[in-house]
């Protein structure tokens, strides 16, 4: 997949700004604060629908304006493919997506048309952080790969919330066997979902054990990642899961929350069969967010034909210089827009275009 533009109006710190970026790598140099990730984010709203550090649409629009709006162009095997999306600061107002100059009633009609993998320093939270951080990281991979993952996941997140609503409702009183209905709903949706997390974490397993073998340089360094979930091993997820509703239905009304499925899976890191996130070193984590990001680029470049665009957000800075040499090597072939501070840093990206980001603009060097 090639980006062959990327507009944007009132986007962020961008009045107008039109990016025309080449094959190969384009370095967005600057100075924090200059707005540079703003064009990364950019173009992962027009490949997902959202932001990957914000879940407020009104964040991304410039200060005191009223809406924003970006557009990307893409050349796909297939041919042109064009997505826009349109914000507006008023919260009553729906963001608008556009596919191909025409307004798309669903947000998962936009998936698939523009595919990115991204690196960004926030990254060492999927080691750090909680279950959510890396049920977030694989929802949001599988609904590039899959649309039908996309719709799977937003059935069973609106059951879900009407169960949990029920919950709260009951604690006024009522007879709990009205929670009959969303138990079925609820373990009807989540085989899809765990179905395909299951497949794509052992599928990555090995993907991401070679990236880390080679990024480190270390052969008595194993790392390794396993799919937890209440259902994971059932040969009938549904019927699994609604006897686990069942069992834990006192449990439910008297902590008014679901405590059962999917929402509550996790995928566990580990390096030598020691837990990462407590064990491992600063350099450990990174290059094991790196492999997990590498083995995303692998699976989606497997299943489309093509490489995704690559998206590094001031990553290579926080590398050592084999790293980054081991980094740029692997993803080398594919289009990236890369962001840093210092030019010197890429050494061995060989970019094929440089641009200084600056005052709402971008300059060729």
């Amino acid at each position: 997949m090639l980006l062959s533009s990327l507009r944007l109006h009132e986007f962020r710190s961008y009045g107008q700004v039109l990016l025309t970026p080449p094959p190969g790598v384009t370095v967005l140099a600057g100075k924090n604060g200059t707005g540079k990730t703003n064009l990364l984010e950019a173009v992962h709203l027009c490949c997902l629908g959202r932001s990957h550090r914000t879940s407020q649409d009104r964040d991304m629009i410039m200060h005191e304006k009223e809406s924003a709006a970006v557009q990307v162009t893409v050349q796909r095997r297939d041919g042109e493919h064009q997505v826009g999306v349109r914000l507006y600061e008023n919260a009553r107002r729906k963001k608008l997506i556009y596919v191909n100059g025409k307004i798309v009633p669903r947000m998962g009609e936009l998936i698939g048309h523009a595919t990115c993998v991204m690196f960004s320093p926030e990254d060492l939270q999927l080691v750090k952080d909680g279950p959510q951080a890396r049920r977030r990281f694989l929802d949001m991979l599988l609904s590039q790969d899959q649309r039908s993952y996309f719709y799977a996941l937003q059935n069973y997140n609106n059951a879900l919330k009407q169960r949990n609503a029920l919950l709260k409702s009951l604690q006024a009183g009522g007879d709990p066997r009205q929670l009959d209905a969303w138990d079925e709903q609820l373990a009807l949706c989540s085989a899809p979902i765990v179905r395909m997390r299951r497949e794509t974490v052992e599928e990555m397993k090995k993907q991401a054990t070679s990236h880390y073998t080679y990024i480190a340089g270390k052969n008595e360094e194993h790392f390794d990642l396993r799919y937890v979930s209440q259902v994971a091993d059932a040969e009938n997820v549904s019927e699994k899961l609604l006897k686990l509703l069942k069992e834990s239905r006192a449990e439910d009304l008297r902590r008014v929350t679901t405590t059962r499925g999917p929402h509550r899976d996790d995928v566990e890191l580990y390096l030598n069969e020691r837990e990462l996130k407590s064990f491992g070193s600063q350099g450990q984590i990174r290059t094991a967010v790196l492999s997990l990001r590498l083995a995303s680029f692998d699976l989606l470049t497997k299943h489309q034909g093509e490489t995704p665009l690559l998206l590094l957000d001031d990553v290579l800075s926080e590398l050592d210089a084999t790293r980054r040499e081991k980094l740029i090597e692997r993803v080398s072939g594919a289009q990236v827009l890369l962001t840093c501070t210092d030019i010197s840093d890429l050494s061995e990206a060989k970019p094929a275009c440089v641009l200084r980001v600056m005052n709402g603009g971008l300059i060729q060097q």
